[in-house]
């Protein structure tokens, strides 16, 4: 039989759709997305900074010397420079580098002293401002100036005499020196790339660079030195490597087994290209409807998607097994027959992935999209395309003898199999109450845990603030902001007091609002008597400095230090990982130190637009949050299910019959989780949803039996099932914990529901 024009044009069509599919889509690696969304503004303006902003383009570098020992300053200073002209690096800093903000004392926070000099003008002024302190001021003035640092002394005080610019530096000088006493053994530096920390290609050529230029430095220089790096690129890219090799690993065995599967169960190699020719259209589709929705297809979207090929190969198999050996008229005729129960099994599957996509798990929509669109291309095709593929000379294959042996023993033993079954049913609902829910999502990526061990073991070196707690404070507009945050300050100070804090690091001393600089500069000048000038001059004398030069208390003036001048300036590295800015929403960072989460949350409790950050806390809600969700989709998506069944059959006893398989095969897998006590998500129900949908296609197909011929139709049933269980279970092989899980639900699930399906349906 020669082949049609149909068939010859879709032929040549496909490898240009296999093309389009590859080119023209935009690939995705970045595991926060998929896995993370904010539940308010706050939160998913920080998650698009973690995705794109400063903090994503950072790494953390620790070059560890050993116990007793220091990094050499030679060493640092060759190696910091080759660093730098790695291409695409910005810059490169020590953690505790002062030359920028020693530049800008003189330069930038002088001529504002007036208005920067504290947090608490009051409080201040009466320690400042005495004959006693204004005499200690003057004696500490001398010192300075004949200090190593003299020449930048003399800037700063010819514009603020009494180096009030200078009272917020000491204290975070003070705080920074008791964090960093034990730690002389370690060198820690700060590098920012230009492109985010999700561009990985990049990401991982200057990682490569890094790496060698250290151990070429490490060589020349004879030293015992060893490099640890940490940063969202060091996860964007351990996460892109696994998903890469993941995706290969279970593509190439997934292949390879369908293959084997296929030709074991048709034995004829025609066969096999007419149905990947269809399934390669499907999956070209599918990428390119889900690239066009969202701009991007995920990694996990792939590997998780190719799951889609298990599920659609069961149409073009039903028709396989019915309409093998016949002509092209009896094939249409035996197609159409049978079409209506594929497609009620294509509709029960669609709401199962139609409830994945409303789980709650953010990358769950593109699989839904995904998967959604390949089951209906997939339904298309099978009905008006693939009749016109086949060739009436293709061969029928015998059926196994187990597809004819276990409907027949389960007719002959129906009540006592019933019986075993309920039985088992109640055991497994007495168990339910043992479930044990998994509440920290980062139990879902063990397989990262060994680079969350590295960054806190680099983060200890450092001040020891804690990376995933901070306190969170937004705004519409900057100086909003600020005035919040100077506000949280005085609640943290009192939390310190009551021993609930050990320290924090705001955005002072580097700046305050507006209203805080123009309130210190009010308070200032009314306190600047006559006599307190008097105290000064005369204090100056008898340290015998100029009091032409340094005697004028000139602190009039008139403008602000802004934000943006700040952020213009070389300190900006310093504080721009504090803040987060747009156009609708600016959010300030305040990390903390040592703390005691309850104290900071019931201190800030009432404090609208301040929020107590803890990435952990976040998680967790998120895993509560999507358990629910869960919960709710799973008992929506089995009503839905069984209302359409219903609606088609108009029978309560037959609705229930074709959904029992489905129902016993998930509640039988989840008793078995809670009788070994192992701890479940939500993703194990989003499995159960997706097992219980495929397995209520067999109930359809075993219940209505339309070809007539019952061992025909189970023998269909077998080959989608064990295609189902096997590319669902080739992601056993994975290293991802989310695809393991989904591997172990729906192979399970299927694999039990078809074999339930003689015991529980009497089919026509």
């Amino acid at each position: 039989m020669r082949p049609s024009l149909a068939s010859l044009f879709f032929f040549l069509c496909l490898p240009l759709l296999i093309a389009i599919s590859v080119f023209t889509t935009h690939f995705q690696t970045n595991i926060s997305a998929f896995v993370i969304a904010g539940d308010n503004a706050e939160e998913i303006l920080l998650a698009s900074e973690i995705q794109s902003g400063t903090l994503s383009r950072r790494y953390i570098l620790s070059i560890d010397a050993g116990e007793g020992q220091q990094v050499s300053a030679a060493f640092t200073q060759a190696w910091l420079s080759q660093l730098k002209s790695i291409s695409g690096v910005v810059d490169v800093w020590a953690t505790d580098e002062k030359r920028g903000a020693l530049a800008a004392l003189s330069a930038l926070y002088a001529p504002h002293a007036a208005q920067l000099y504290s947090r608490h003008p009051e409080q201040a002024l009466t320690e400042i401002l005495t004959e006693s302190a204004l005499d200690e001021r003057a004696a500490g003035l001398k010192q300075a100036l004949l200090s190593p640092q003299g020449q930048m002394i003399k800037k700063i005080a010819v514009q603020d005499p009494l180096l009030l610019s200078l009272n917020g530096f000491k204290n975070l000088a003070a705080q920074f020196k008791n964090q960093n006493d034990t730690v002389s053994q370690y060198a820690n530096f700060i590098l920012e790339t230009q492109m985010s920390g999700m561009n990985v290609p990049e990401q991982i050529q200057i990682q490569t660079q890094i790496n060698a230029m250290f151990a070429t430095q490490k060589s020349a220089s004879q030293k015992n030195y060893q490099l640890d790096m940490t940063g969202i690129p060091m996860f964007a890219a351990a996460t892109q490597s696994m998903m890469e090799t993941d995706i290969k690993l279970v593509s190439i065995i997934s292949t390879i087994a369908l293959t084997l599967l296929f030709l074991f169960i048709f034995r004829s190699f025609r066969v096999m290209f007419w149905v990947f020719s269809l399934l390669m259209t499907v999956m070209a589709v599918a990428v390119i409807v889900t690239n066009l929705v969202f701009g991007s297809v995920h990694g996990m979207t792939i590997a998780i998607g190719s799951t889609l090929i298990g599920i659609c190969i069961d149409y073009p198999i039903h028709v396989l097994v019915h309409a093998q050996g016949m002509e092209y008229a009896q094939r249409l005729k035996i197609i159409k027959k049978i079409f209506p129960s594929l497609l009620m099994g294509a509709l029960t599957t669609l709401i199962g992935y139609v409830a994945l996509g409303l789980s709650g798990y953010p990358g769950f929509q593109q699989v839904a999209l995904y998967t959604g669109t390949g089951i209906i291309v997939s339904l298309l095709l099978t009905r008006y395309l693939f009749p016109k593929l086949m060739m009436a000379e293709a061969k029928v294959v015998a059926p196994f003898r187990f597809i004819a042996f276990w409907p027949a023993f389960c007719q002959r033993h129906r009540r006592s199999l019933v019986g075993a079954v309920l039985v088992l049913s109640v055991a497994g609902l007495v168990q339910l109450d043992r479930l044990q829910w998994m509440q920290d999502l980062q139990q879902l990526t063990p397989e990262l845990d060994y680079l969350k061990v590295q960054d806190k073991k680099i983060r200890d070196r450092l001040v020891s603030m804690e990376p995933g707690r901070f306190v969170l404070v937004s705004g519409d507009s900057l100086e909003a902001t600020l005035q919040r945050a100077e506000q949280v300050y005085l609640r943290l100070d009192k939390v310190k007091q009551t021993g609930g804090l050990e320290d924090y690091f705001g955005l002072y001393p580097w700046v305050l609002s507006e209203q805080q600089q123009l309130k210190n500069q009010q308070v200032l000048l009314s306190a600047l008597t006559n006599e307190q000038r008097d105290f000064w001059q005369h204090a100056l004398q008898k340290q015998g400095l100029s009091v032409q030069r340094l005697g004028d208390l000139d602190y009039s003036q008139r403008e602000v230090l802004t934000v943006q001048q700040v952020l213009q300036s070389p300190v900006a590295k310093l504080m721009s990982s504090q803040l987060v800015l747009s156009d609708q929403q600016n959010l300030l960072i305040i990390w903390l130190t040592n703390h005691k989460p309850e104290a900071l949350q019931a201190a800030l409790a009432d404090m609208p637009h301040v929020h107590y950050f803890s990435q952990r806390d976040m998680l967790n809600r998120m895993a509560v949050d999507y358990q629910q969700r869960a919960q709710m989709t799973l008992l929506a998506g089995l009503a839905l299910i069984a209302l359409l069944l219903w609606l088609r059959y108009k029978s309560i006893l037959l609705t229930l019959q074709t959904l029992a398989p489905a129902f016993l095969a998930a509640l039988l897998i989840l008793a078995l989780w809670a009788w070994t006590g192992e701890a479940i998500s939500f993703l194990h129900l989003v499995g159960f949803l997706l097992a219980v949908a495929i397995c209520v296609d067999y109930g359809i197909f075993y219940q209505e039996n339309r070809s007539g011929h019952l061992v025909l139709t189970y023998q269909a049933m077998a080959a989608s099932m064990m295609t189902s269980a096997l590319v669902f279970g080739c992601l056993i092989f994975a290293q991802t914990m989310m695809l393991q899980t989904l591997a172990k639900v729906v192979s399970c699930g299927v694999v039990l529901g078809f074999l339930l399906c003689p015991i529980l349906i009497r089919p026509k």
